[in-house]
């Protein structure tokens, strides 16, 4: 999607309309299961952390709706403006999965392994995996 958006035409929207919903079909399920379940679990062991990480999530949530009602309504003669557009909420969209990614794993899971054993995190991981996710 990052490719296609950094070379934007009008003939490439498709292709980011399909990297985005496939992106969509990732996160949506991933972050419910980490609501549920893991941040629930350690929330009070860092509080400050944890709200950072949902803040992310209802951050990246809103950009997303952004993002995807400017794909459903996208004109058949799209309009510079139109790709300005796209290519910003686009953009604004990868960077803040990209951000909440690099937070995960240098923050989130540096307090998980401080703060489960193996085995409760083989219990946790095992627990959002029988999570099941609500259909996007």
């Amino acid at each position: 999607m990052l490719d296609a958006l950094l070379h934007l035409t009008p003939g490439l929207v498709h292709d980011i309309r399909r990297h985005f919903h496939e992106i969509r079909r990732l996160t949506t399920p991933h972050f419910e299961r980490e609501e549920e379940v893991f941040y629930s679990a350690i929330r009070d062991r860092e509080p400050a952390l944890l709200a950072r990480m949902d803040q992310q999530h209802a951050e990246t949530r809103q950009i997303e709706g952004f993002l995807d009602e400017v794909l459903a309504a996208w004109p058949e003669a799209p309009v510079e403006r139109d790709l300005q557009e796209l290519y910003r909420l686009g953009i604004e969209f990868h960077d803040a999965v990209q951000t909440h990614i690099i937070a995960e794993e240098d923050d989130l899971l540096a307090l998980a392994d401080r703060s489960f054993s193996c085995e409760e995190q083989v219990r946790l991981l095992a627990q959002m995996d029988q999570t099941a996710p609500a259909a996007v």
